[in-house]
């Protein structure tokens, strides 16, 4: 899931006294905005106006889009002037002896949100979206004037009043001061009394429902959901699950650092989280796993991301820190070792299928764009700290994730800051780990280039290729059925162990858990759709025939591809290139019969699986009883990319699943 806001620069921090625009309010390092809105999302109009205190001593740049249409502005009572430039009308404020007081008004027209988007047309659009169904005004946008120095965004903390229809609800990061109705209207106010990256404003004809809880320092918080009519009967289950994973959260880091925590829906496949909500698609919401996956892993950017905020230069680690904590730590609790290793393996096919040239490093990963940066900013961060979990083992890990919690909270942070921690806690210089794994790209690749047997033991040559990482290598060895795992350190290009040997013979695995972002091996794992779809040489074969179901497979490619693949003609073999051939189920048939490859063992309106090809291409096969049962399926399928198969009746999944995969044991023995 994506949070907000999404604009990025260089973070910078003033430290200076405050204005006494806004009584009340402490004295801070950055502005204090007072905001006052009044949505009428029917006409698709807000208005607002603003009261800035701006500190003594420092120049204050704030940027406000150039879209909006500012009303009046004035700067201690006097006239004053933006200029526009990049899209942004920019407030420039001279340093001052004294704090200053700026007023500013502006009107905002925006269209409705757009139902029939997809997830990824909203993972990089930062357009207000005022509608009845829902109104949206995300702070990356720049909606209202965001404060910068001259090294960058600014942290900063607001009031923020909304008047809106009645009918209408109002959602905003920060605690909830009131809400009211009066005379055909509501006003609901917040208050954001930490530094924040910003106030993103949502809106909607919601149904509200709240649940009060006690957090682990005795505090009481407040869970609600505000729900579309529509799904307003889920509110209970929600808020159920949502005080067990804030109850989890908080054994494992400490106190929730806010008083609330709110599900709002979204009438577009949306998937956002800021500090002290979520705002999910009413589409994503329905779907009965949603509370226990993508619940889980938003509450837990309360305290990374939105809790901890990033540095904005180096990477967005909190995504991959996430993943850990939340995906996967569940998956482990609820499935065991079984489940962990499925998900780590899952992680590997999609960074495998990467080209060279799509390993970016984590600290150029700013946010998810397309599913190749979220194999990169989610799943090898997630294994970065899956690794340095086993390295340092459980205690100083989980030590130094407190230890970072409590030093940064409310305050920007960057791998380097996770890097010291890690360091306090264990005692260990780390700068060689996180120079090759955060700032370098690519995966590891160790292999077992010799094992010979004799009477000393069982000598094993490990190697790996420039740049070496620094690698604990899992080493799998099988005697007379009995299985141990030796911790093999190769921080070099080679590195050689003798091991004991009671037997004639033994059997070797190296790393058959995937505890390593390594590259896999051709054949180690059986294929998922994925490994095609992520492969930047991907080919694309559309079998002739029903003209409808071929336009229908060009519009499900675009939705799916992150590029345009290259067109291959259907009578050329499968061979080392991954490939994604669609069609009928008689042409896909003939297509795989033609080919001399398995035939399609599955039936439904759509099915998809993936297969190796005999050359070693990976082929991503997508049959179709008829163009309308493709069309039906085109918004689902790019959601099973993880799958070895998946079948669909009447655009959803009837069934799913991957091939299990074998370990390859290699035999050594005495000779």
């Amino acid at each position: 899931m994506r949070r907000l806001p999404g604009w990025r620069a260089l973070a910078g921090q003033l430290a200076v006294g405050l204005c006494a625009a806004l009584p009340g309010l402490p004295a801070l390092a950055a502005p204090q905005l007072d905001l006052t809105v009044r949505l009428e999302p029917a006409q698709g109009n807000l208005s607002a106006q603003a009261l800035i205190a701006l500190p003594a001593h420092e120049a204050i740049d704030l940027r406000i889009d150039a879209r909006h249409r500012i009303t009046s502005m004035q700067l201690d009572g006097g006239a004053l002037r933006a200029s526009t430039e990049g899209g942004l009308q920019r407030i420039r404020i001279a340093a001052s002896s004294q704090p200053r007081r700026l007023e500013l008004r502006w009107a905002i027209r925006a269209d409705a949100p757009d139902a029939a988007a997809s997830h990824r047309d909203t993972l990089t659009a930062f357009a207000p979206q005022i509608g009845e169904a829902g109104s949206f005004l995300p702070a990356g946008g720049a909606w209202y004037p965001l404060p910068f120095d001259g090294a960058g965004p600014l942290l900063h903390r607001y009031r923020l009043t909304v008047d809106l229809p009645a009918a209408q609800h109002a959602l905003a990061p920060g605690d909830r001061l009131s809400d009211t109705v009066r005379d055909g209207r509501r006003t609901v106010r917040f208050d954001m009394t930490h530094d924040s990256e910003g106030a993103d404003l949502m809106a909607g004809p919601w149904v509200e429902a709240e649940r009060s809880v006690r957090s682990i320092d005795g505090r009481r918080l407040t869970l609600a959901t505000l729900f579309h009519p529509d799904i307003a009967d889920q509110a209970a289950g929600y808020l159920d699950v949502a005080a067990s994973h804030l109850a989890r959260i908080e054994q494992t880091l400490g106190a929730y650092p806010y008083s609330r925590f709110t599900i709002a829906s979204s009438p577009t496949p949306t998937g956002f989280g800021m500090a002290s909500l979520t705002y999910l698609g009413i589409d994503v919401l329905r779907l009965p796993f949603i509370r226990h996956t993508s619940l889980p892993h938003e509450i837990l950017h309360n305290w990374w991301g939105n809790g901890v905020y990033l540095a904005l230069a180096g990477g967005n680690w909190s995504e991959g820190l996430t993943t850990f904590m939340a995906d996967y730590a569940l998956r482990e609790a609820k499935e065991g070792d079984d489940g962990a290793r499925a998900m780590r393996l899952d992680w590997l096919r999609g960074l495998s299928a990467l080209s060279p040239a799509a390993q970016g490093s984590l600290s150029s990963f700013g946010g998810r764009t397309h599913d190749a940066s979220q194999s990169i900013g989610y799943h090898k961060a997630a294994l970065v700290f899956v690794m340095l979990r086993d390295t340092l083992g459980a205690t100083a890990f989980d030590s130094a994730l407190r230890d970072f919690w409590q030093m940064h909270r409310h305050r920007r942070a960057g791998w380097q800051d996770i890097r010291a921690a890690f360091e306090r806690a264990s005692g260990r210089d780390l700068g060689r780990h996180f120079a090759l794994w955060v700032d370098g790209s690519g995966l590891a690749a160790p292999v077992i280039s010799e094992a010979v047997a004799g009477p000393g033991g069982l000598t094993v040559t490990l190697q790996q290729p420039a740049p070496p990482y620094p690698l604990e290598v899992p080493l799998h060895v099988r005697v007379a059925g009995a299985t141990r795992v030796e911790q093999v350190a190769l921080h070099a290009a080679q590195a050689r162990v003798t091991l004991p040997l009671t037997a004639d013979c033994a059997e070797l695995a190296l790393d058959p858990d995937f505890r390593l972002a390594r590259r896999l091996a051709p054949g180690e794992a059986p294929p998922v759709l994925r490994e095609a779809t992520l492969d930047d040489a991907l080919g694309l074969t559309v079998l002739p025939g029903d003209e409808r179901l071929s336009a229908a497979a060009r519009t499900l490619t675009k939705k799916w591809l992150d590029r345009a693949p290259t067109v291959i003609d259907a009578a050329q073999p499968p061979g080392r290139a991954s490939r994604m051939v669609i069609g009928s189920f008689a042409g896909i048939d003939g297509w795989l019969a033609r080919h001399h490859l398995p035939a399609r063992d599955r039936d439904g309106e759509v099915v998809a699986w993936a297969l190796r090809a005999p050359a070693g291409g990976t082929l991503a096969l997508v049959a179709a009883r008829d163009a309308l049962a493709l069309e039906k399926a085109t918004r689902a399928l790019p959601h099973y990319g993880q799958q070895g198969w998946v079948t669909l009746t009447g655009g959803r999944a009837a069934s799913r699943g991957q091939w299990p995969a074998a370990t390859a044991w290699t035999t050594v023995c005495v000779r």
